[in-house]
């Protein structure tokens, strides 16, 4: 039978559920842009003072009932098109991280759009990678651009699935001519959903105007949204983590009534993205607890059925993925948040270690070998049985890295030499052909259409 953790009982999720609501009618949430509070304001949500808005618990339920519970999130390639809910689950890449360590000189540095699109090339080729967040920042590009860029290098990287952010509405035009050049209609990008937008709302409990507005002007292209809080536990949640749970639903379920107040139907992937607090500098750290509230958060989207992303994607998360979400975000990210190349390559491997877990003890007929034991008897060897050569190449039985040799794992005597491992990967990928490249005179459009509007935010249009 399949493997699969529990984060919370019926009754735990259900005072989640009820804490929730007590949040969202009595506290409400900060709602900074107008168009969205003017949208909540018309379906029956409650203004307060200093654009607080309160959500009665009819409306947060009538939102969670038109928000799609299955989708399909396309790819430029619809061979790697992932369905949510996943069979499996699938990976992101961790993003958007200003540094990166160099591949040639192992030193850490600012990233550029450069390293984006090879980020991309990597992902591509990796097993369980689905969905592509764009790891780290054009930081070569201007500021009020950088995500535009960072959304054109991924999807010439990678044929998958990509996800990405926008910083401001004025943005918003430019992602919707690059999808054009893409796929040539808007028909199409509504149809194909090749990209989804992480949106973040600021914890605690409030919705700034800029990301929220960008995404609110591509709703009509029913471009998928994840909502996607990064609260820190003792600093912007509390100190405990059950109330960190009910913060985090709050602010992922009052996105998804925004999102469906606007436009009703649009597919909302239920996230969480927690972290904890340093207590002596302040400084945010993945611990333990961040894995309980991605187990927790798992929980919660099942309650409501909907799809979700949570944090995780290493050896001391692995637990995460026994909760079975559908998609698991981290590939690539060192502790000290720098993105680091190898890891992607590391943390694939970790991931299909977990899948073997997840598929647990296979006690069907095929895989009863009594007979084989009474045969064989005391002392015997199993090494020429009929059922060792068939068995031994199933690797959902008994699973063998394609990279990596099966003794290494990824702990502090055996790290380095799966980074050498990893790091050779990397090398002989990124020398050869690109897979799935668009198009030269694609590339030729998206390139202009990112100098037009590099030009109109620096004034020099």
């Amino acid at each position: 039978m399949k493997i699969k953790l529990n984060a919370l009982s019926e009754q735990e999720i259900e005072l989640v559920h009820k804490r929730t609501v007590k949040i969202l009618e009595e506290a409400g949430v900060c709602v900074k842009s107008k168009r969205a509070r003017e949208a909540l304001l018309s379906v029956g949500a409650i203004a307060g003072e200093d654009e607080i808005i309160k959500i009665p618990e009819a409306l947060l339920m009538k939102s969670i009932e038109t928000a799609p519970k299955s989708f399909v999130l396309g790819a430029r390639n619809p061979e790697y098109d992932f369905k949510m809910p996943a069979d499996m689950p699938g990976h992101t890449m961790d993003g958007i991280k200003t540094e990166i360590l160099d591949m040639d000189t192992g030193a850490k540095r600012d990233s550029t759009k450069a390293d984006v699109l090879d980020l991309g090339r990597i992902f591509q080729s990796l097993e369980t990678a689905s969905v592509a967040w764009s790891g780290c920042s054009a930081m070569d590009t201007q500021a009020e651009t950088h995500c535009l860029h960072e959304f054109a290098a991924m999807i010439q990287g990678t044929s998958k699935h990509v996800q990405t952010e926008l910083r401001h509405d004025g943005e918003s035009p430019y992602a919707v001519e690059i999808l054009r050049a893409i796929l040539g209609s808007d028909e199409a990008i509504k149809q194909r959903k090749i990209i989804s937008l992480l949106y973040c709302p600021i914890s605690p409990l409030a919705h700034d105007d800029s990301m929220m507005d960008a995404y609110l002007s591509l709703t009509d292209y029913d471009v998928p949204i994840v909502a996607y809080p990064m609260p820190i536990i003792g600093l912007t949640s509390p100190s405990s983590v059950f109330s960190s749970l009910c913060q985090i639903n709050a602010e992922t379920l009052s996105a998804l009534v925004i999102f469906q107040a606007v436009k009703p139907g649009l597919p909302v992937i239920y996230g969480c993205c927690s972290g904890t607090m340093d207590p002596a500098s302040g400084d945010y750290v993945d611990g333990p607890e961040t894995m309980l509230l991605s187990m927790g958060a798992v929980a919660m989207a099942r309650y409501y059925d909907l799809p979700c992303e949570v944090r995780g994607a290493d050896i001391d998360t692995i637990p995460t993925y026994l909760t079975w979400p559908d998609l698991v975000q981290g590939l690539g990210t060192t502790h000290d948040l720098t993105f680091q190349q190898e890891l992607m390559v590391i943390h694939d491997e970790i991931a299909k270690r977990a899948y073997r877990v997840m598929r647990g003890i296979d006690c069907s007929e095929e895989k009863d070998l009594t007979e084989d034991i009474i045969e064989r008897g005391p002392q015997g060897s199993f090494l020429s049985c009929k059922s060792t050569r068939m068995l031994v190449r199933d690797f959902d039985e008994n699973y063998n890295s394609k990279t990596f040799s099966k003794y290494l794992l990824n702990n502090s005597k055996e790290a380095d030499p799966m980074r050498k491992i990893a790091h050779n990967y990397i090398k002989d990928l990124l020398a050869g052909p690109f897979v799935d490249e668009l198009p030269n005179e694609t590339i030729q459009e998206i390139d202009s259409i990112c100098d037009r509007a590099d030009k109109e935010f620096s004034g020099t249009e």
